[in-house]
């Protein structure tokens, strides 16, 4: 990617004086999230559509400031000029022109229009390019600087923990959200690093906006270039991740196969990740014939993998001809398609995964936690923290499944579904051949079992260990003196590895709210 220059951004980092008129303003309009997104009949903003994508709700006249900053800032529709001057007052009309958040129609004074996206998120504020009339981003400029209350912004914020008192660092920071989020929620202090110029100066404007300054540092940088020897408790990153043949959108576009930057992030890891810290990244990896997206990973990280615990959770996976029609919008022709899928088969890849990649160095005596999952019906950060407890629980319980299910009492997880497989026989009646099991929280499982699960579950209640099961098993009719308590713990785990089962060592978290 080329670092672009910063000449054409319409935003100002002065006067200094008129960021305090516009916070004053914004607090006074109620421009905050809960305020805005229960008018426009949301939850959230992130994701919120505009007027120009159908939204109905206030689609009328404006009367009120918190109405003529929506309708500027997060529409991008213009207003008349005298309208908005008389809503907002003189002082904060002069400071919005003074840092070029508002101007007016070229060839018509007496209309304004936002200059930039000023949308409303967390707690914060963060201006953003304007969004395009429509929803390709055909025809913007190379540096366009993504808005931070997009789905796919939205979902990267929700796999990210608070980290009170931490160094935090994000990389490929756009806007800066998560490091001015971090900032706002208790960290010691944050880095917010990007290549393009545009995006470093939309963060430094954030910063200033939300009165960070102090605890918010904005540097230009190509991944780690410009960090130096410095380390941090946690660093996140949503980098590009696009496979490219020619590079033309900085926030989309990764090299040939749209790792080019992540690799890079990973490869940094050890040198910038504190032990007892983790690195978050949000991207699309690929499995390759004969290694795995973790074991990919792991070569990354060098010789320092063995230091790291390591989970993938997965949101989609997709073949290469899906992310050929994904990059170029459908496809273009026989031809085209022929060269990408030559291209892909050239890099071994065998499918694409939209993926979090959560590294912890905390792997010291031990060998490392390596788990992969699927994003179940919620996304939060505990998904990753079960994920790792489990992966200890696992490597540091003892060699046999019944040795590492001692003590333990299992109980079926609320919410988790069961059918029994059917199979026709030629008496004219049906024999049970199989059962399925599947979980949906804290990670969405599918465990394909012996026709004896649906009674397993049952027993799993809470007061039996294995050996009671087992007993209880035996008592049904369902196993025969050749089924042992090994056996028994080898099903349990697997049920309690889709958290179908909860285990007291391994307790799995209260249910997240955000839908994946």
């Amino acid at each position: 990617m080329s670092a672009a220059g910063t000449q054409d951004v319409p935003i100002l980092l002065e006067p200094r004086a008129a960021f305090d008129v516009v916070r004053a303003l914004l607090v006074r309009a109620s421009y905050d999230e809960p305020s805005v997104a229960r008018r426009l009949g949301r939850s959230s903003l992130i994701g919120a559509p505009r007027l120009v994508e159908g939204r109905k709700t206030l689609a009328g006249e404006v009367a009120d400031v918190q109405a003529a900053l929506i309708r500027l800032f997060i529409d991008g529709e213009s207003l008349e000029s005298t309208l908005v001057q008389s809503l907002v007052g003189d002082d904060a009309f002069e400071a919005l022109r003074a840092l070029g958040l508002v101007r007016s129609l070229p060839g018509d004074d007496r209309s304004l229009a936002a200059a930039v996206a000023l949308v409303p998120l967390q707690g914060l504020w963060f201006a953003s390019d304007l969004l395009p009339r429509s929803d390709q981003v055909d025809g913007t400029i190379q540096d366009y600087v993504y808005g931070a209350s997009g789905d796919l912004t939205g979902f990267f914020l929700s796999v990210i923990p608070d980290a009170p008192g931490a160094h935090v660092l994000e990389l490929c920071a756009g806007t800066g959200v998560a490091a001015l989020r971090a900032a706002a929620r208790g960290a010691a202090g944050a880095v917010a690093s990007d290549l393009v110029g545009r995006c470093v100066h939309f963060a430094r404007f954030n910063v200033l906006l939300n009165a960070l300054d102090d605890r918010v540092r904005v540097v230009q940088s190509d991944v780690w270039e410009s960090i130096g020897d410095e380390t941090f408790d946690l660093v996140v990153a949503h980098p590009p991740y696009v496979p490219a043949l020619a590079h033309v959108y900085d926030f989309r576009d990764a090299g040939a196969d749209g790792e080019h930057v992540t690799r890079r992030i990973v490869q940094g890891a050890p040198a910038h990740v504190r032990r007892g810290g983790r690195l978050i990244v949000r991207a699309a990896l690929s499995d390759r014939r004969g290694a795995t997206i973790a074991q990919r990973v792991r070569e990354w990280l060098g010789e320092s993998e063995s230091e790291f615990d390591l989970v993938q959770l997965e949101s989609s996976e997709y073949g290469p001809f899906d992310a050929y029609q994904s990059v170029t919008k459908g496809g273009k022709d026989f031809v085209d398609c022929e060269r990408w899928m030559r291209h892909f088969d050239s890099l071994q890849i065998e499918r694409f995964s939209l993926v979090v990649i959560e590294l912890r160095r905390e792997a010291y005596g031990r060998a490392p936690v390596t788990e992969r999952r699927t994003f179940g019906a919620s996304v939060s950060p505990e998904v990753a923290d079960w994920t790792f407890r489990w992966g200890r629980f696992l490597s540091g319980g003892g060699d046999t499944a019944a040795s590492r299910m001692v003590g333990q009492m299992p109980r079926v997880v609320s919410g988790v579904r069961a059918a029994v497989h059917l199979e026709s026989q030629s008496d004219g009646g049906w024999a049970t051949v199989g059962a399925t099991v599947e979980a949906a929280w804290p990670s969405h499982a599918v465990v394909k079992a012996p026709p004896l699960a649906p009674t397993l579950l049952e027993l799993c209640d809470g007061t039996r260990d294995v050996e009671a099961i087992l007993s209880g098993l035996r008592s049904a009719g369902l196993v025969d003196a050749l089924v042992g308590a090994e056996d028994v713990a080898r099903l349990v785990e697997v049920l309690a590895a889709a958290a179908a089962i909860e285990l007291p060592a391994c307790r799995l978290p209260p249910r997240a709210v955000t839908q994946a």
